[in-house]
């Protein structure tokens, strides 16, 4: 019985050793494969990406001086972070209509325009020097002093503007914030592509005349609703200097001072040329969103052969020389006198109007140039199920609504729209619904500022 004893209990300890030493053995191995896993997903991760995201996400404040010497936020800045404009759908989409960009636009006006207005009397670069060398201004929301947050909001109270030679009517505009998922590839793709698309003509749909946007440097632009602007890089910059204030390599700060009181020399950089590339890779590494299936079973083709076979794709193409899943030709399309806004983003400003109406214009050959007040960019699809609100100045809530608002080449294709039957309509709705930001991005990573307006071009 004794030796027995000894048996079980020297069994026993041996036991316990070979499962320590297997438990450990377990844990050693767990901890070397999420090692190797750490060091596999750290080398794919493209060098920058971390700092550039940083810079995405960074809260900037106002009179804290950058490494770089620079003053921080603003003077003038419509939010405290890119992010806190783009969050829709996750960290890179777009804004809410609470994020809007306001404008002011002067339009030629008359002795009526005085009767019962709020009128500010001096020359227009009085009222703001924006108005110095251009006809439109972005009126940002804040002001890192209270003498310059009290000018803004007296700018925003005048609706003419009487100089000694002429009379200007301010004519107020928004636009909404743009998601940027995908820019890089829509960056990347080459004019050849855009001039072939511009060449592109539809027998059963004659009315769609697209154009590419030639700048007045001679490059094509493909982003902003205008599309006033050739690259993301010059997108990115021109973003940093207007709508967070931020002096950067090619932009200066925008501010209310004079022609007298403004001095370059004084200006120090608040994000040098490195780390301006830096924030540029990143947002061209935003991977585009994957069209999501119907009931997890496949992409809805029906809504699909809808929304072909009335005439979106002629416009919102599925693809545009290699990439796939774009929804857009990036051409400008005139969408008639009720979109009309000649008011002009940072970027390249509007083209003077044409003469005559909507109809008139598709019979005369296609114009080139600049955009004119009511051609716009066809803007993207991918993601714009998380997206909303909808078109230039976010005046459409549903993807419904913003269809229906369509006009100008757009407007037979509009009127197809409202006569298909409910079924295929549905179908419709269903297709675009599945252009969706995948579930793991809805979430930024940095929260928006819940206040003020947003950056959208």
């Amino acid at each position: 019985m004794r030796s027995k004893r000894v048996s079980g209990d020297t069994f026993g300890v041996r036991a316990k050793a070979w499962l320590g030493a297997c438990c450990m053995l377990t844990a050693l191995c767990s901890v070397a494969l999420a090692a190797d896993r750490r060091h596999r997903s750290q080398a794919l991760v493209p060098r920058g990406f971390f700092e550039g995201k940083e810079l995405f996400e960074k809260s900037w404040e106002p009179a804290k001086p950058s490494p770089t010497g620079g003053d921080g936020l603003g003077p003038l800045y419509n939010e405290a972070s890119c992010v806190g404009c783009h969050h829709l759908g996750g960290t890179g989409g777009g804004g809410t209509n609470e994020r809007n960009v306001l404008m002011l636009t002067a339009v030629a006006g008359s002795a009526q325009s005085l009767t019962g207005a709020k009128l500010f009397q001096g020359e227009m670069e009085d009222l703001h020097p924006g108005f110095r060398n251009r006809t439109s201004i972005v009126l940002h929301r804040h002001a890192t002093t209270p003498e310059s947050e009290e000018r803004l909001k007296k700018i925003e109270s005048f609706s003419v503007v009487q100089t000694r030679e002429e009379i200007k009517v301010l004519r107020k505009a928004n636009r909404n914030t743009p998601a940027l998922f995908g820019a890089g590839l829509i960056d990347a793709i080459p004019d050849t592509v855009l001039r072939e698309a511009q060449k592109r003509t539809f027998p059963s749909f004659p009315e769609i005349k697209g154009r590419v946007s030639g700048l007045p440097d001679g490059r094509l632009g493909r982003f902003g609703w205008k599309g006033q602007m050739a690259s993301l890089d010059d997108f990115v910059r021109a973003a940093c200097s207007n709508e967070l204030g931020l002096e950067v390599p090619g932009h200066h700060q925008t501010s209310l001072a004079t022609a007298q009181e403004f001095d370059p020399s004084r200006l120090k950089l608040d994000m040098n040329e490195e780390q301006c590339e830096l924030l540029t890779r990143f947002v061209s590494r935003l991977a585009p969103p994957a069209q999501r299936t119907a009931g997890d079973r496949t992409i809805p083709p029906w809504g699909y052969m809808v929304f072909e076979a009335i005439g979106c794709a002629t416009c919102h193409a599925p693809k545009l020389g290699a990439v796939r899943g774009l929804y857009s030709d990036l051409l400008l399309h005139d969408m008639g006198e009720a979109s009309s806004d000649s008011a002009t983003y940072y970027g390249a400003p509007v083209a003077p109007p044409r003469s005559g109406d909507v109809a008139e214009a598709q019979e005369q050959p296609r114009r080139s140039g600049l955009a004119a007040a009511t051609e716009w960019r066809t803007p993207p699809l991918w993601g714009v199920a998380n997206s909303a609100p909808y078109l230039h100045d976010g005046r459409a809530s549903t993807l419904d609504d913003a269809i229906r608002r369509h006009d100008g080449e757009a407007a037979k294709a509009q009127t197809r729209y409202t006569r298909l039957a409910s079924s295929d309509r549905r179908a419709l709705l269903t297709f675009l619904s599945s252009l969706t930001v995948s579930p793991e991005r809805r979430k930024p990573t940095g929260s928006p500022r819940q206040r003020g307006a947003g950056g959208s071009m």
